[in-house]
């Protein structure tokens, strides 16, 4: 007889860097402070983003449907409509620009005068199962 089990896999989260930096003369991006991070669940494109200042608040970064380098930063909120359609509102609060040449993701909130920046490298430590699921991911996607 033949058995055969499936093991369900957790969910596997990748951690990036959000850092407040400039641009050195060559072009690539120097690190001034940690300000947060970002988290980005395997075979999702919706990045988390927790910066350290706003801990209950959460940011998602959504590529553009037409280029996967820009991305819309948005906020959500819960309809409190039980009968409503959408479960959420959406809010964009800033906009994002990939840049692989100097290996982070350009961040313009709105609201802040300085741009932030997401490193598109995973940190080594920070691949695996192990890292707890930030709240709410699921329902970004």
């Amino acid at each position: 007889m033949n058995t055969q089990t499936t093991v369900s896999n957790p969910s596997e989260f990748f951690r990036f860097q959000v850092i407040q930096g400039h641009a050195n003369s060559e072009g690539k991006i120097e690190k001034l402070k940690s300000v947060g991070m970002a988290y980005l669940k395997a075979g999702q494109s919706t990045y988390t983003l927790r910066l350290w200042t706003m801990l209950n608040d959460r940011f998602y970064m959504i590529p553009n449907r037409n280029d996967a380098g820009k991305y819309l930063v948005m906020t959500r909120e819960p309809n409190k409509n039980p009968s409503a359609k959408n479960k959420y509102f959406w809010n964009i609060v800033g906009n994002g620009v990939a840049n692989s040449k100097q290996g982070y993701i350009r961040v313009d909130f709105d609201l802040f005068e300085k741009p932030l920046y997401v490193s598109i490298f995973p940190e080594s430590s920070a691949h695996s199962v192990s890292l707890p699921e930030p709240v709410g991911i699921d329902e970004a996607a």
